[in-house]
């Protein structure tokens, strides 16, 4: 079992004193839950102020205070908090969470347990946050949930390709076709790399690799329709959604890189 994500926070609480002022430390905590006013007698002033490790020992009393909860949530909204200031930190803040059985994206921290073999830095903003949607709803066991925003990611990337090659609409198809219809769209594009191949062979990957993203989405559409709560909770079991994930990868991988 991974250690509960607050464990990281005597890591974390470094790597905010090492990087943040005084003040912003105060704003951070603060927006991360925790009750600052407490800590309103300690003040930088020019001489004779309070100094930032006893800032910090402050901000530790209060988390020391919290139940494990609230110690996670605190945690969690501090990581993603740090990021937003200083989104340069987040392999040193991975390399801490990862000590505790956590990983971190730009879009929040998750348990490791659940891989995305994904650079999330290589997606538009729109797409970060269908897999930062589908991280949070897993980490707060929302599994349904979390099916229901990695097969929605999909969809939009779909739905681009459906407006950006005047395929129709994407809706009137069925999830499965919505994949194969964008996918085949793409045939130059994916044989283009192809050129020094010989025809024969060009076909035959491009047949294998299309019949693998059919599958794919196959089993991605019958996930949805069997483990997601678009039509209300179904109690999905956190395997689904890693295996959901893993397929949507792969047509992330395959139709959203371009």
């Amino acid at each position: 079992m991974p250690k509960r994500v607050g464990d990281a926070w005597g890591s974390i609480r470094g790597i905010i004193r090492e990087n943040l002022s005084f003040s912003v430390i105060k704003d951070l905590v603060g927006e991360s839950g925790l009750p600052i006013h407490k800590l309103s007698h300690l003040q930088q002033i020019p001489k004779g102020g309070a100094t930032k490790g006893q800032l910090m020992d402050g901000v530790d009393g209060l988390f020391n205070e919290l139940d494990e909860d609230g110690r996670d949530r605190f945690v969690t909204a501090s990581v993603e908090g740090l990021l937003k200031k200083n989104g340069s930190l987040l392999e040193e803040i991975g390399t801490s969470l990862g000590r505790v059985g956590w990983g971190v994206t730009t879009q929040g921290v998750y348990p490791l347990r659940l891989q995305i073999e994904l650079e999330t830095f290589s997606l538009d903003e729109r797409l970060q946050e269908g897999i930062g949607k589908t991280l949070r709803r897993y980490r707060d066991g929302d599994f349904d949930g979390a099916v229901t925003a990695i097969c929605g990611l999909v969809d939009s990337i779909t739905a681009q390709i459906y407006q950006q090659k005047g395929l129709g609409n994407h809706r009137t198809a069925s999830y499965q076709e919505r994949v194969s219809k964008s996918f085949k769209s793409l045939e130059v594009e994916f044989q283009d790399p192809l050129h020094n191949l010989s025809e024969e062979e060009r076909i035959r990957i491009w047949n294998n690799h299309y019949g693998s993203v059919n599958q794919a989405a196959y089993v991605l559409g019958a996930f949805r329709r069997e483990f997601s709560d678009v039509h209300g909770v179904r109690n999905a079991a956190p395997q689904i959604v890693q295996r959901a994930i893993d397929c949507a990868v792969f047509i992330v991988r395959t139709i959203g890189y371009r």
